[in-house]
């Protein structure tokens, strides 16, 4: 419950609006959608799927996103170029909300963004997304495909710390940043995943989301479910397993209460949980923002006022 200093870009992706000062837009949360082993899943390679079952847990996601203010967005991820189009092909059938395209590798990636160009719906997506791997090939497939909004991920493996991948943002004298990299490309809406690798590194993806907004002001966030999915396989303390639900939305919400702007939570059929626990410290950071440092909410429909 602070005000940043820095000025805050605030982008329009379809029917979202993400980014500004803590207080001001509610933290837009982000679930995964045919991940690898979502059992609603039938064919990866393919992409077929239990379409009346997948669309049960979107309907859950979009009813608890109208009841409560907070915006959620759907991350289609896929393992192969077929399946990619599979996955678009039935969401723009089915939603006219914005949505994430994500692939576990640059063919299928490339392939969605044909599609994406083919349909004529770059407005509506965000591509997830760029680091410093990411090959020429791709960064020339982005820009041909006429995307502007697109998550930039702040690996930097020769330096782990907050100020480590601050710096793989903004660049040195042996190295082009990945800012001027996706600029470079015509990527304009800009959405900085600060990169968890395990459950201790979420301290220094918190410390680098703080970081980002008050030297560089883009909206930012990350995926705490990135470790926390990990962590519930390995523990054998079955109090602990059954408490998941509970710690992955503490380990979420601590990112939140930071500042971050976005979260990527993990598997969709956790919106039950995630939502009413991002909404109600959403409205608890409005209300302090208005009343004591001059912030007011500039949603209509911001938890503050749907949930109270």
């Amino acid at each position: 419950m602070y005000k940043i200093n820095h000025k805050q870009s605030i982008y329009q992706i379809g029917s979202i609006k993400i980014g500004g000062q803590p207080g001001e837009l509610p933290t837009v949360l982000i679930g995964n959608l045919f991940y690898k082993g979502m059992p609603e899943v039938t064919n990866h390679k393919e992409g077929s799927f239990d379409k009346r079952k997948v669309m049960k847990w979107i309907k859950v996601a979009e009813e608890l996103s109208e009841k409560s203010g907070t915006p959620h967005l759907l991350d289609l991820m896929a393992m192969y170029p077929k399946a990619i189009r599979s996955y678009i092909t039935f969401l723009t059938e089915n939603s006219r909300d914005s949505f994430v395209v994500d692939g576990a590798n640059p063919e299928t990636r490339m392939a969605a963004l044909v599609l994406v160009e083919e349909l004529g719906i770059q407005k509506k997506v965000i591509y997830n997304g760029v680091d410093v791997k990411t090959s020429q090939e791709e960064l020339e497939a982005i820009q041909d495909a006429g995307i502007n909004a697109a998550v930039i991920m702040t690996h930097n493996e020769s330096d782990y710390s907050p100020k480590g991948r601050l710096m793989m943002l903004k660049g040195s004298a042996d190295h082009m940043g990945l800012l001027a990299i996706a600029e470079k490309v015509g990527i304009r809406k800009i959405l900085v995943d600060t990169v968890v690798y395990d459950i201790p590194s979420i301290s220094y993806a918190i410390k680098a989301i703080a970081l980002v907004k008050q030297e560089l002001g883009y909206p930012a966030g990350c995926s705490p479910a990135n470790a926390t999915y990990e962590w519930k396989s390995m523990i054998g303390n079955s109090i602990l397993r059954e408490g998941f639900a509970a710690s992955n939305a503490s380990a979420h919400t601590i990112a939140q209460c930071s500042g971050a702007d976005f979260l990527i939570y993990g598997p969709i059929k956790q919106a039950k949980n995630m939502i009413p626990a991002v909404a109600i410290n959403d409205a608890i950071i409005a209300y302090f923002a208005q009343r004591q440092l001059g912030i007011k909410p500039l949603a209509k429909d911001h938890p503050l006022y749907k949930i109270f």
